[in-house]
């Protein structure tokens, strides 16, 4: 059965699967775009529901692929138990009044290239060749975070500017996903605390393979949110990347690990601009899902300056600016005395 088939098959049949109170309800697919991913989304819903949640089919069929055994039958049921049992409802004023949607407001990070059609249509600040994008934060709660992207409709609905929109995310952003920032030593060692007593042997040798290999690397910080979701955006909070450079005493490079955090190394000459970006791009070729990919560069922060920008691109500035110090130094040299000569006059009597 192709991806098609599967889905039409889904769709045909999820109503026998869901009590008599769905009689009546619509059943839709349609293609759901969220940031870095865009995924077939099936909605089953009720008349008197507003919001409903988008069943992943994508990730269902895979599942269905990769397990034999499972029948249409039992894909249907599960879907019916998240129906039923997962329904979001919401508050629309809560996302519709600007005036309460400003206090959930926060922020995400993502590639500008990647998803440079969805982008269009969204409000959004470029870092560089990161987005910054803003949502509205609909529930929280121990199972995770739903939210709702804000798209232009909605900003010209709210009746404010971009700039007002950022302003106000920067505000709430830091209480709706607090940020964090910890060695990569400390995280290891988190890992092994939570994890150790159930894992295998096999696992356990692998974990301690991994915490000497980076017992001989440089020394990260990473910087996320409390919640360690989509915490990338985090670096970005009003005053991080100042504190940062106060922690640190020192410029430092700035790696995109994910959009889940971001790895923070100091420049103190140690390791170079490209070799930092061979590691991203390995890192990402073998160990970053395609969704959680950021990019393969590698970032810069100038404490001096206050300056984010790509590493390559604080490499040629500081080259402009020795070249401008350079010509300056040596104009001022070769200024010529600029003291008025005084004529000798013959005195007559």
């Amino acid at each position: 059965m192709n991806f098609n088939e599967f889905v039409n098959e889904v769709k045909d049949n999820i109503k026998r699967f869901l009590p008599e109170a769905y009689e009546n309800a619509e059943v839709s697919v349609m293609d759901y775009q969220k940031l870095n991913t865009t995924y077939k989304g099936l909605m089953v819903k009720k008349e008197d529901e507003t919001i409903t949640p988008t069943i992943n089919m994508d990730q269902l069929y895979k599942a269905y692929q990769n397990q034999p055994g499972v029948t249409m039958e039992s894909v249907c049921r599960r879907i019916a138990d998240v129906v039923m049992e997962a329904p979001i409802q919401v508050n629309l004023k809560s996302i519709m009044d600007y005036d309460i949607a400003k206090d959930n407001l926060f922020i995400r990070v993502s590639s500008a290239e990647t998803n440079k059609d969805m982008l269009a249509n969204v409000p959004h600040q470029l870092k560089e060749d990161l987005a910054i994008t803003y949502h509205v934060a609909v529930s929280m709660d121990e199972e995770g975070l739903s939210s709702m992207l804000i798209k232009n409709d909605l900003l010209k609905q709210y009746g404010i500017t971009a700039e007002q929109l950022h302003e106000d995310a920067m505000k709430s952003s830091p209480r709706i996903m607090a940020p964090e920032v910890s060695s990569m030593g400390a995280i290891m060692e988190e890992l092994v605390e939570k994890d150790l007593f159930m894992m295998s042997p096999e696992e356990r040798e692998m974990l301690q393979e991994s915490i000497r290999e980076s017992a001989q690397m440089p020394t990260f910080f990473v910087v996320t949110n409390q919640q360690r979701i989509d915490g990338a955006g985090a670096l970005f909070y009003p005053e991080v990347m100042d504190n940062l450079g106060e922690l640190l005493g020192q410029d430092y490079f700035i790696l995109p690990s994910s959009i889940h955090q971001m790895l923070v190394l100091p420049d103190n000459g140690e390791v170079s601009a490209d070799e930092l970006r061979m590691m991203v791009t390995e890192v990402n070729a073998t160990q970053v899902a395609p969704a959680e990919r950021l990019t393969n560069d590698v970032y810069h922060f100038d404490t001096k300056d206050h300056v984010f920008e790509k590493a390559d691109r604080f490499t040629e500035r500081q080259k402009e600016k020795g070249a401008q110090a350079a010509k300056t130094e040596k104009t001022g040299k070769e200024q010529p005395d600029q003291k008025p000569k005084t004529k000798k006059h013959d005195m007559e009597l």
